[in-house]
């Protein structure tokens, strides 16, 4: 059993996931949500993604409450892609975290520097972005904001091999590297599909086949989740404006219609 305490903030797909990869590698991980619905799904998907790798969800606790933080060592924030509700959340957290605890962002796009303006100690901030599925995806991204100390950025290193993950350290662009190269890819998916330019199988399918992705674009946005893709399409556009960054229209329609995809059982496939 590892000795550090981890705590995880958001029971959504990307929190459940790097809960349960930190249990799975024998941390002990608290999994905060202010929704109980929430938290009890989140526990039967853990458990159940556990069990195939015989692991056990001992280790695991759930709460509502930030205030189960206040021994944490570590503490992860997987909350949805909104700028607002991450900086009322830090206001909230910081206060209660132990002085030497190191705070991460699991942000797909929005950079730490500005995120880090909320946290009382931003020399113990930084951004962890994981890869979803996270149990599967053997990628985190890491990058230090202009406050983040060097002794902050090592104990990620050192936190992210210990989960059996590689890492690679970018700098605090918007996107970052993934990001900045796949949802734009992804966006262009969606304007081909608005243009009648193929069929959305056939677009998947030459991808699939003559680019050996493993998932084409438009099944990996539904996967991912089209409200996701747009958020960060337009925070790229904003940090980027004259990049050719502006999402296709056709992803907002998607999101108008609550047609997000796998989470809500119909995106550009049904599911």
């Amino acid at each position: 059993m590892n000795n550090l305490l981890i705590g995880v903030i958001g029971a959504g797909q990307m929190g459940s996931g790097i809960a349960a990869v930190c249990t799975l590698h024998g941390y002990r991980v608290i999994l905060v949500d202010p929704a109980k619905s929430a938290l009890n799904k989140a526990k039967d998907t853990i458990s159940q993604n556990l069990s195939k790798l015989s692991a056990s969800t001992d280790a695991l606790s759930f709460h509502t409450d930030l205030n189960s933080l206040s021994t944490a060592d570590l503490v992860i924030e997987a909350i949805p892609e909104n700028l607002e509700l991450k900086h009322a959340l830090y206001a909230k957290i910081s206060p209660i975290v132990q002085p030497d605890a190191i705070i991460a962002t699991n942000t797909s796009s929005f950079p730490i520097s500005e995120l880090a303006n909320h946290i009382i100690t931003p020399q113990q901030f930084i951004g962890m972005h994981f890869m979803n599925p996270v149990l599967k995806m053997e990628l985190v991204e890491v990058i230090p904001g202009h406050l983040t100390d060097k002794t902050t950025l090592a104990a990620a290193l050192t936190f992210i091999a210990s989960i059996k993950k590689s890492a690679v350290v970018t700098k605090d662009q918007s996107g970052f590297i993934v990001n900045r190269l796949l949802i734009p890819m992804i966006n262009q998916a969606f304007i081909a599909l608005e243009n009648g330019l193929a069929s959305k199988e056939d677009i998947d399918k030459a991808m699939e086949k003559g680019a050996s992705f493993p998932m084409g674009p438009l099944k990996l946005a539904d996967y991912i989740g089209i409200d996701t893709c747009l958020a960060i399409m337009k925070t790229l556009d904003a940090a980027h404006p004259k990049a050719g960054y502006a999402p296709a229209p056709l992803l907002q329609t998607y999101v108008d219609r609550n047609a997000l995809g796998r989470k809500t059982k119909q995106g550009v496939y049904s599911y």
